[in-house]
């Protein structure tokens, strides 16, 4: 049996139309042409669709039951159309903001080679109020943050720790590590260090002193590590921003012996807006940093 999707088109043009006229206009033939697609699909069918009897075309039995199988094939048609829209239309990003050292250095790697590489992102690094402020008007999905904030109605969850060393250039003498010598220490300091600086000297030696010499200030840790390693100071970063230049040997992470300086980082999420990828990300980076579901 050859039916054409065209006979089907034709048959129902007619009978929503009421006659070869009608459905002719609708469809933009001739009546000729829809004349004959349904003699072709009664001819297919071995049996008659109409009672003609001279007047309007309408349908008999069997073609009231065609009629409804034409009703439900458009739909499912149309269904369709849109899945396969859906599929051909790109999958919206997933909006990140996150503080800068962990997004570009631990957050990163996990989107461009990582299990997360076949996430389409948009991600900024702005500072850690900005992350909450980007999250809670919408301008972000997820953010990222390296201390507890006001967050009002969003939900700040502990998605692991990150590690704070204090770094030297590999070129010079390692820094004495007392505090009353890095206390009259230059600094090459950045946008929220002062964060950074005080949760490592509290951690690792007690207290931070009253006043830290900063020799230049910068907005990203690139620049830090860079003048670190130009011998123009110490700093105090994310270890995982200094590994690279660890392993190129120009700078040094000052090592006190069972005493990291660790730092929990929280994502920062509205319960009121979702994204496909979101609680992916969230499972991934927990996985990734040994952390243990908190909020």
């Amino acid at each position: 049996m050859n039916v054409e999707l065209r006979y089907l088109h034709a048959f129902r043009a007619v009978c929503e139309g009421g006659s070869l006229r009608a459905a002719a206009a609708s469809l933009h033939r001739t009546e000729q042409a829809v004349s004959y697609q349904l003699r072709k699909l009664e001819e297919a069918l071995g049996m008659p669709l109409f009672d003609r009897g001279g007047g309007p075309l309408v349908p008999n039995a069997a073609g009231e039951r065609l009629l409804v199988f034409c009703r439900d094939m458009g739909r499912d048609w149309a269904r369709v159309h849109e899945a396969l829209r859906d599929a051909d239309a790109p999958e919206t990003p997933l909006r990140i903001a996150a503080v800068s050292g962990f997004g570009r250095y631990d957050l990163l790697p996990l989107f461009r080679e990582g299990p997360l590489a076949d996430v389409p992102i948009r991600m900024s690094f702005p500072t850690a109020e900005e992350v909450v402020r980007q999250v809670e008007s919408g301008a972000s999905d997820l953010g990222f943050v390296h201390l507890m904030l006001p967050h009002g109605s969003l939900r700040l969850v502990a998605v692991g720790m990150e590690e704070a060393a204090l770094i030297a250039s590999a070129r010079q003498p390692a820094p004495l590590l007392q505090a009353a010598a890095l206390a009259q220490a230059d600094y090459v300091t950045y946008d929220e260090s002062d964060y950074v600086f005080a949760t490592w000297f509290t951690q690792v030696l007690g207290e931070k002193p009253a006043h830290l010499r900063s020799v230049a200030h910068f907005e990203e840790l690139e620049e830090v590590l860079d003048w670190v390693a130009a011998g123009r100071g110490l700093s105090i970063v994310p270890r995982a921003s200094a590994r690279e230049a660890e392993a190129r040997g120009e700078v040094i992470a000052a090592a006190f012996e069972g005493k990291p300086c660790l730092n929990t980082i929280y994502a920062v999420v509205d319960p009121a807006r979702t994204h496909p990828a979101l609680e992916r990300t969230l499972r991934v980076v927990k996985e990734r940093l040994g952390a243990s579901a908190g909020s």
